[in-house]
């Protein structure tokens, strides 16, 4: 009894000695941590857009190229595991307005927006699948960019995360529409709970092309397990 005194100031010491810090996770555990919970989601929306110099979509049906066009703005949403809808509005000549409804690797549109859906041929390389596919899309972006950094942002509600990859890693985030030539430069920014809030890319091939306004996609994250907002044509 006679130790007891002494031992409950020495408790009380320790308890007041400054805890060591955790270490924070590594940017790719932070971006892994993303791709699994992006993988896991019952659905999610997604709003993508284009800006700076007009970047050619590279869209082919059945081997013949389209008409170049260029992506203005596209509202999409993904139904866990295999359904994705569209809402795009195309720059052409002029500006045109489509649905497109995808099940796998088949896809029908509605053009105008609005009107009765058709079948199409299948887009060359157009996949729903493979952008959260196990080893590929966006799981295979991550674990092959170059140089993935977290970058200091005091008091930020968002993490941004940022790393060069290889151009052909980058075509499953638009559904194959776009080909890279050269490498892009990629903005991760991350919600306070771990899940993509946003993804900006930087052409770098159109730096010498346009070095004053290069071209940028921009692809936001949002509604992750929301119901379903689309009615989908028939599947026949």
């Amino acid at each position: 009894m006679r130790y007891t005194f002494p031992l409950l100031i020495l408790l009380a010491l320790i308890s007041c000695l400054p805890l060591q810090a955790q270490t924070p996770p590594s940017a790719q555990t932070m971006l892994d941590s993303a791709v699994a919970e992006l993988q896991a989601a019952r659905s999610f929306r997604l709003s993508i857009h284009q800006s700076g110099a007009p970047y050619p979509l590279a869209i082919t049906l059945d081997g013949a190229i389209l008409i170049p066009a260029s992506l203005q703005s596209a509202e999409a949403q993904y139904i866990s595991p295999n359904e994705l809808h569209i809402s795009a509005a195309l720059r052409l000549f002029l500006t045109v307005y489509m649905d497109v409804y995808a099940l796998d690797d088949r896809q029908w549109i509605s053009f105008p927006s609005g009107a009765p859906y058709f079948l199409l041929p299948a887009f060359d390389g157009f996949d729903v699948n493979r952008l959260l596919a196990r080893g590929d899309g966006i799981e295979r972006l991550a674990a092959n960019l170059q140089g993935l950094a977290a970058l200091e942002m005091e008091g930020a509600e968002r993490r941004q995360l940022r790393a060069r990859s290889a151009g052909e890693l980058v075509s499953s985030l638009l559904f194959g529409f776009i080909e890279p030539t050269d490498d892009v430069l990629i903005d991760f920014w991350l919600s306070a709970d771990g899940t993509f809030a946003q993804i900006d890319m930087l052409m770098l091939e159109t730096l010498t092309t346009a070095p004053d306004d290069p071209s940028r996609w921009h692809i936001a994250f949002s509604d992750y397990d929301a119901p379903r907002d689309f009615t989908a044509p028939s599947a026949d």
